[in-house]
């Protein structure tokens, strides 16, 4: 998992299961395979990737019958500490 930036942004922001959410995706995952990384329910992982989602901190599409989910570029980098005060990324 990758680490919260020093600044805990992602937690402070989101709440610390959806920000571990995130880190979670440091490789792409099945909702499946995000839920087994989070020792929760496969229905709970769906939820907690829903808002970041929403804010474009995840992107997750269907391939198949499996839902795949990834960190958008924005969502690494308030994983990793990496905005700047305008939201831009550093």
């Amino acid at each position: 998992m990758l680490p919260l930036g020093e600044s805990h942004t992602a937690a402070v922001l989101l709440g610390r299961t959806r920000a571990r959410t995130l880190a979670a995706l440091h490789d792409t995952a099945t909702t499946g395979e995000l839920a087994r990384r989070l020792r929760i329910s496969p229905a709970s992982a769906s939820q907690h990737v829903h808002a970041p989602a929403a804010a474009n901190l995840a992107r997750s599409h269907r391939v198949g019958s499996q839902v795949l989910h990834t960190l958008t570029p924005l969502g690494e980098a308030l994983l990793r500490g990496r905005l700047s005060s305008d939201g831009s990324v550093t």
